[in-house]
Order: C-alpha cells, then sequence, then structure tokens
C-alpha cells in the first residue's frame, strides 16, 4: 500500500476514536439533561396539584365566611396532602442539585463530585474530557501532480 494512504488511514482511525468519545460525552450529557427535564416536569406537575388544594383550601374557607359550617376534616387532609407534596418537591430539588453538582466517570459511569479529579471507585481521571481535533498534515505531493505557480 502506498505509504501515503497508509498514513492518511490512520488518521482516519485517529480521527474515527475521538469523534467516537466526543459522541459518547455528548450522550451523557443529553442524558442528564433529560433526567434533570423529567424531574422539573415532576415538580411541575405536584405544584400544580398543590395549587388545586389551595384553591380548594380557598373555597372552604370561603364557606365558613358564608356560615356554611366548615369541614374541618376535609381542610386538615388537604392540608396534608400538600405537607406531602411539598416533601416531594424539596426531595426532587435535592435530586436536580446533586446531578448539576457531580460529574459521572467515563471509566465505569460512578457519580463523583465535580471537585474530584480521580474517581473515589476506579480511579479513573475525572478531568475535563477534551476531544482534540488536529488537522492532518500536509502532504508532501508528487513533483508532477501539481504544476504549482509559473515561474
Amino acid at each position: 500500500m502506498d505509504e501515503k494512504i497508509q498514513m492518511l488511514l490512520e488518521k482516519a482511525k485517529i480521527y474515527a476514536g475521538k469523534t467516537g468519545q466526543a459522541a459518547g460525552s455528548a450522550g451523557k450529557r443529553a442524558t442528564e439533561l433529560a433526567q434533570t427535564t423529567r424531574i422539573n416536569l415532576q415538580i411541575f406537575d405536584l405544584n400544580t396539584e398543590c395549587e388545586v388544594l389551595y384553591k380548594e383550601i380557598g373555597k372552604l374557607m370561603y364557606d365558613v365566611h358564608q356560615g356554611i359550617e366548615a369541614d374541618e376534616d376535609g381542610i386538615a387532609e388537604r392540608l396534608a396532602k400538600i405537607d406531602g407534596r411539598q416533601e416531594k418537591i424539596a426531595a426532587l430539588r435535592e435530586q436536580i442539585s446533586q446531578l448539576r453538582s457531580s460529574v459521572r466517570c467515563p471509566n465505569c459511569g460512578k457519580l463523583c463530585s465535580r471537585a474530584d479529579t480521580f474517581c473515589a471507585a476506579c480511579g479513573g481521571s475525572l478531568g475535563p474530557e477534551t476531544v482534540v481535533f488536529e488537522m492532518p498534515p500536509e502532504m508532501p505531493q508528487d513533483k508532477g501532480s501539481d504544476p504549482g505557480p509559473e515561474a
């Protein structure tokens, strides 16, 4: 095989490997963003449920104002539901906080602190995943193939 072609194939293999690494890193980041989005949607749904419960409690309070007998058990039940949903919201916000303050080890997948330099599980480097793409050096041209500028 021609030396130039073999060198070009070797460069192509290197670039393919680096491209695969970059794609893997992007895929992991997309997964983390999807997880955060799912959690935010759960928080939104829980907040919506709380708003409905607040409205129901407000209606019951207005009934009391109008002289209608209060459903104290109904009020207490709704307040307990709100408390439960607020606890779930706090737990979900903590999950988001943990996702944002952690990185996944590229070797074993364990969650590690962003402050860590190495993974506690496998010892792998947690440094920034930078993929450097280098341009191949210009190939020397055959003297017969390029007429070049006229002198």
